[in-house]
């Protein structure tokens, strides 16, 4: 049997003791390089109501490797390929720390990555976030946005799939 993640509208006593304690613990608690404040922590322990219901296999799937030929290329432009294709969320966010800012300009303002991201890896959630970046942000700034979505993202739900793992 699959079990859900369900994200409740309150806390119970027991739930809020605990939470206050990882509070406390926060600054020397071991957390993913992915997550790098305590408020990231608790901002994606508790994730927006899109989340309420995303299943382990969903997760599972998300940061799962697609095929090379369904990967995302990174073009600078129509017909100029860079040779650089990502396969996961993972590689994805490593290649646009690197990518040329051109590639990275080039995709945002197309829409291609919220494309990939939702109809290859099938993270609507994510796409949406990127949608909501401002096209109006330097290149510099726009990419450290993407990476940290990214990268946000990916520690969100390999913390609620270590969650449900737990609860098994």
């Amino acid at each position: 049997m699959e079990r859900r993640r369900t994200n409740p509208s309150f806390l119970t006593n027991d739930e809020a003791a605990r939470d206050s304690k990882r509070t406390e613990e926060c600054a020397t608690t071991i957390i993913p390089d992915e997550l790098h404040t305590c408020l990231d922590y608790f901002m994606l322990k508790y994730a927006d109501s899109k989340e309420q219901n995303i299943s382990d296999s969903k997760i599972v799937k998300i940061l799962s490797h697609v095929p090379h030929d369904k990967g995302f290329y990174f073009y600078t432009d129509i017909g100029r390929y860079t040779g650089e294709t990502a396969t996961n969320l993972e590689t994805f966010a490593q290649k646009l720390e690197t990518i040329d800012a051109d590639s990275v300009k080039f995709h945002f303002q197309r829409n291609d990555y919220q494309n990939w991201i939702k109809t290859t890896v099938g993270d609507d959630v994510l796409a949406e976030l990127i949608n909501h970046i401002g096209w109006q942000l330097p290149v510099v700034d726009l990419r450290k946005k993407l990476v940290k979505t990214v990268q946000t993202r990916i520690g969100q739900l390999k913390l609620l799939h270590g969650e449900m793992i737990r609860s098994q």
